[in-house]
């Protein structure tokens, strides 16, 4: 299976050096299989218009690739990453990266074709009881997944089946999210994340909504009050590219925090690049350490202050693309 090919990372109890190649899926996620062959309409009809309309309201189209139909590609540091929608609701969204192959199941099983329709959008209108479906192929190798309520009769919960590969397995990732994982020994291969869920209303404002994990099925439920505007709009995202993260405890966090300015970049090289399995990401993190000193150990410091804990997400090369504190 391709995602043997991936590349791991070590695990600690008080840090978590996570890398592989890593996927943020949106509403479902693996190895699955076509629907049976469909042609989607070479003209939208006004009904799937309007479906893209809504949908592209709510997540923009600055991101979104031209498709080949219902195929769309993007890029990764890996290589590019095809994006496949179903030919029907009942059938799975496909992503194919260098590494891993990714598919979820969508959430209803009414056999609407897919229209391609908007700026980049496959719909399904009336998948369901006042509900239309679509998926959006990304610039950057993801795939949005979206369920659009168009009324208050609409079902809030929606259930995906993920498919994972074998030995795989979800777990939380502490931001109502959940993280794609197999275990080699002591270290943790990442192959994907599911990104928490998120939803607006027809004025742009967030509606809660949730996941609730049973087996391979993930229900995302979509608490709408009699103060919501419909349509509403409701998206997990799905995304590949290689990343490493490096976590680091609370402990961690303080000490880091009351390391001397001169001797900050030396600390955290050893405390964090050294142990990121791969030896161009590990050089190139120190470097970027260095450069970077003063900003870190400032956000280490409010971390600190915050008794919060502390991710950053290093990219193949070695470079801290991004940071975050987070409660543990």
């Amino acid at each position: 299976m391709k995602a043997e090919t991936m590349k791991s990372s070590a695990r600690k109890a008080t840090r978590r050096v996570t890398g592989g190649f890593v996927a943020t899926v949106t509403a479902g996620a693996v190895l699955g299989t076509m629907a049976p062959a469909a042609v989607a309409d070479e003209v939208p009809s006004p009904s799937a218009a309007r479906a893209a309309q809504v949908v592209e309201k709510a997540t923009g189209v600055a991101d979104l690739t031209k498709l080949d139909g219902r195929r769309g590609s993007g890029q990764t540091d890996e290589g590019k990453v095809t994006v496949t929608a179903p030919a029907t609701a009942d059938g799975d969204v496909l992503l194919d990266a260098p590494n891993a192959d990714v598919a979820l199941g969508l959430p209803e099983t009414k056999g609407i074709a897919g229209v391609a329709a908007g700026a980049g959008t496959v719909v399904y209108p009336d998948a369901a009881p006042s509900t239309d479906i679509a998926v959006q192929p990304t610039t950057d190798g993801a795939a949005r997944t979206l369920v659009t309520l168009k009324d208050a009769k609409a079902p809030t919960k929606h259930e995906f089946e993920v498919k994972l590969p074998e030995g795989a397995a979800l777990t939380e990732d502490g931001e109502n999210g959940f993280l794609i994982t197999k275990a080699h020994g002591e270290r943790t291969e990442v192959l994907g994340a599911i990104d928490a869920p998120w939803a607006k209303d027809a004025n742009g404002k967030p509606v809660a909504t949730s996941y609730h994990l049973s087996g391979d099925k993930l229900t995302q439920t979509i608490d709408a009050t009699a103060d919501t505007a419909f349509p509403v709009v409701a998206d997990p995202k799905v995304s590949l590219g290689w990343s490493i993260y490096l976590r680091f405890s609370k402990k961690e966090v303080k000490d880091m925090a009351k390391t001397p300015m001169y001797h900050f970049a030396a600390t955290a090289t050893v405390m964090a690049c050294a142990k990121i399995p791969n030896a161009v990401a590990a050089a190139g993190c120190g470097a970027a350490l260095t450069a970077q000193a003063s900003s870190l150990r400032g956000q280490m410091q409010d971390a600190a202050k915050a008794n919060q804990c502390v991710e950053w997400k290093v990219s193949y090369v070695g470079v801290i693309t991004n940071w975050k504190r987070y409660k543990c």
